[in-house]
This record gives structure tokens, C-alpha cells and sequence, in this order.
């Protein structure tokens, strides 16, 4: 789980009471109420103003350095600075949840040794919270998770760019993030949470390839595609293929907007099929290539490096060529044969072994996949997933999505059924 944190300041916002709510209204999993400039009195008057808007909206308030104002509260969360946190000695017994922020790896291994439940570590990149200071940078941030077991945040020049080279933090330990300045000053924080957790999803997760729905409207029975979508995204898919084979130019990016505002909302990745041209005109999260379409150099030079660029690849040969020129996966097959691609040729499971061996980007595997079937893949190396007929054609989208995806973690993880 990949969670964002806010930090409060007042300086940053002309109306703080209203940012608050709207940060509170935002997928943020908690609020941390810092406000260090306050008095006590002071700042419990404005801890009880945030406590009625965090209980309204089901957000966790977390109270900083005052341990008195949050036991007025009955606030079960505390936040400390490090040197408060090692003055104290039973806050366990007075809270749930305790934090503190660390400035080195011995500061963390202390924490962890005196029972904190979470740390935050920075500051990480340049920011103007911390003018004239260096950042401690991304080696910092991976010996402090390398060091402890429990959850860590970064904190830090933090915003939709930065986050994106978080990635390389393989930790599963790596929680999150915290936002003071870009999120106090934020017209709209839930679209900033949403774009920071995209930007960190897409270019990060190394499970996306798991479930890659394709979408197709033959079963579509008087109902509308984003419904059916939306469904198998509730199921679990981790990327999704948007496929029109006859819609005009127009069409087509209407209805990619349309499916990529839905895909946002439960932060997973689209994929337009053959079209860069539609996939920059909406801001796809990528592109997936034909043998007969642009190649993957091309692609990358009008959509950028940051953007997923996968390719259908039917040989080793082939594998090998998009790897080199740039891919970011291949997708093989058609497995099982499918009847939803007339010019396919079925891939034996050797070929789609070799595939797997012989290259190092993600593989996955096409057609006629479904949850009776895919645990022969089982053992090959695939890192996912396309899945056609198999999610769309089912009465029940969800609950069969849900049911495969289950399946193909288990095939992924090379587990026996």
C-alpha cells in the first residue's frame, strides 16, 4: 500500500480550515495537525475545530508533540519529534498509534527499538520548507528502510514529479509519503493525491502486469463499456487496455477520456491499443504496438519517456527486438487460441517459455485465458496476465475478476493449486 500523509501549516493556506476539509474529503490517510508556531491553549483550540471536520469525514487526525491537547481530545494518535519521543516512556499505554521523525539510521533503529509504529524520514528532495539545507536524497531513504522493519514515509520536496523515482525504494516497509507545502497550497488536493498516487503506481508497481483486462464490446448486451469496465476494475484488474478497431480518430479519444477518468479513480493504468495519437491526445498512462505500428523508439519520442510501451511480440525473436528497441512489456500469445482476434496463431508453452527467458522486461500472456486455464501457465515466468473473454464475457464481471485475479497471483508466485 502506498499511502499519503499530510502535514499541516497555516502559512500556506489563506483559508486553513476549509483546505483541511478539502484534504479531508481526498483519499489521504491521515492529517498530521503540526502547527509548531501555537501555544498549547492555542493550538487545542484549533486541534478541536480539525478533530469535528476529521470525525465528519472519517479521516484519522493525528495530534503533533502535544500529548496533553490529545488526551483532552481522546485522539488515540500522537506524532513526536524525535527528541520528544525519547523523553518519553509509556506513550503506548496513552496511545494506538505513535510516530516520529528520524534524521538517520540510528535515530530510526531507536525508534523502532522504543516501539514507534511508524517513522517519517527527510527531508528527501530540495524544498522550501528546508531552504539552504542539502537533501539527505534517495540513498538515505533506502538505508532507513533497509535498517527497520517497521512502516516509513518520506517527507521532503515531495510532489506529482518527484515521486515518480521513488520506485527504486524495493522495500515493502516503504509506506508513503508526506505532503506539507504542495498539498496546504493545492486548489484541488484530491486531484494532487490522486496524480501522486498514479505517478507512483504506474511507473513503480511491479504487480500492473498482473491482471491486463482487454477491453471488448461484443458482450456488451444494451449495457455501456465503462460499465463493464468499471466493474472489472472493482474486481482487481491492474491495467487496462482500451481496444477500438472502428472508431474514427474523434470517437475514440472521447471515449479513452471517458475510461481514463475511470481508470484514475481506481488508479490503474490505461493502455490505448495501436493509437499513440489518442494515447497523447487523453494523457494515457500508455500505448500497446502491433508488429505493424510505430516502433517503440517512435512511440517513446511523442509520448515520452515516462509512459508504458508495450508490444505484441509472437517469436523470441521478436521479444528480443521490442526489449532492444524500447519496450516496457511484450504480450504473448495467443496461449490458448481466441476467438476474439481473427489473425491469431496459437503460441505453444515452450515458445512462451523461451520468451520469458530470453528477455528481462515483463511478459505477458494472451488468449482465451480465463480462471479455468490459467493455472497451466503456472511455473513459465509470466509476470501477468491479458485477459479478454475471460473478464468481459462473464455474467458476473466483478466477482469472475476478482476470482482470476486470485488465480493469477498464485500462477505469478509459481503456486500450486
Amino acid at each position: 500500500m502506498f499511502d499519503v500523509i499530510c502535514i499541516s501549516s497555516r502559512k500556506y493556506s489563506n483559508d486553513f480550515l476549509h483546505s483541511i476539509e478539502e484534504i479531508a474529503e481526498s483519499s489521504v490517510k491521515m492529517i498530521i495537525l503540526r502547527e509548531k508556531d501555537l501555544s498549547e491553549n492555542e493550538y487545542y483550540e484549533l486541534a478541536k475545530e480539525v478533530n469535528k471536520i476529521c470525525v465528519r469525514l472519517g479521516k484519522e487526525l493525528v495530534i503533533h508533540n502535544f500529548i496533553s491537547v490529545a488526551e483532552k481530545l481522546s485522539i488515540k494518535k500522537i506524532h513526536l519529534s524525535f527528541s520528544e519521543f525519547c523523553r518519553e516512556n509509556d506513550l503506548k499505554n496513552k496511545f494506538e498509534v505513535v510516530g516520529t521523525s528520524v534524521h538517520s539510521v540510528k535515530d530510526a533503529k531507536l525508534a523502532q527499538s522504543k516501539k514507534a509504529d511508524y517513522i517519517i524520514a527527510g527531508h528527501i528532495f530540495t524544498t522550501h520548507c528546508k531552504e539552504g539545507l542539502n537533501p539527505r536524497g534517495i540513498n538515505f531513504l533506502k538505508n532507513i528502510c533497509d535498517s527497520i522493519e517497521i512502516p516509513v514515509y518520506a517527507i521532503g520536496g515531495i510532489n506529482k514529479d518527484s515521486v515518480k523515482v521513488l520506485g527504486c525504494i524495493k522495500k515493502t516497509n516503504f509506506a508513503g509519503v508526506c505532503i506539507m507545502s504542495e498539498l496546504m497550497k493545492s486548489e484541488n488536493p484530491k486531484k494532487l493525491i490522486n496524480e501522486i498516487k498514479i505517478n507512483f503506481s504506474i511507473l513503480n508497481n511491479k504487480l500492473k502486469y498482473l491482471l491486463y483486462a482487454v477491453s471488448d464490446r461484443r458482450w456488451l448486451d444494451g449495457k455501456t463499456l465503462d460499465c463493464d469496465i468499471e466493474k472489472a476494475l472493482k474486481g482487481g484488474v491492474t491495467l487496462l487496455q482500451l481496444r477500438e478497431k472502428n472508431l474514427d480518430f474523434e470517437s475514440f479519444r472521447r471515449e479513452a477520456e471517458i475510461i481514463h477518468r475511470l481508470c484514475q479513480k481506481y488508479y490503474v493504468p490505461l493502455i490505448i491499443n495501436d493509437s499513440v495519437e489518442v494515447a497523447k491526445a487523453v494523457g494515457a498512462e500508455g500505448v500497446h504496438l502491433g508488429q505493424n505500428d510505430e516502433t517503440p523508439a517512435d512511440a517513446r519520442k511523442i509520448l515520452g519517456s515516462n509512459k508504458i510501451i508495450g508490444v505484441t511480440a509472437r517469436s523470441i525473436e521478436q521479444a528480443i527486438e521490442a526489449e532492444r528497441s524500447g519496450a516496457d512489456y511484450v504480450g504473448c500469445g495467443a496461449v490458448f487460441g481466441t476467438a476474439t482476434k481473427s489473425d491469431a496463431k496459437k503460441m505453444s508453452l515452450e515458445t512462451l517459455r523461451g520468451i520469458c527467458q530470453a528477455v528481462s522486461i515483463p511478459v505477458v500472456a494472451i488468449g482465451g485465458i480465463n480462471k479455468d486455464n490459467i493455472t497451466e501457465l503456472s511455473g513459465i515466468g509470466i509476470s501477468g496476465a491479458a485477459v479478454v473473454s475471460g473478464i468481459f464475457a462473464e455474467k458476473d464481471i466483478e466477482s469472475s475478476t476478482r476470482e482470476l485475479k486470485n488465480k493469477i497471483e498464485a500462477v505469478v508466485n509459481e503456486k500450486q493449486f
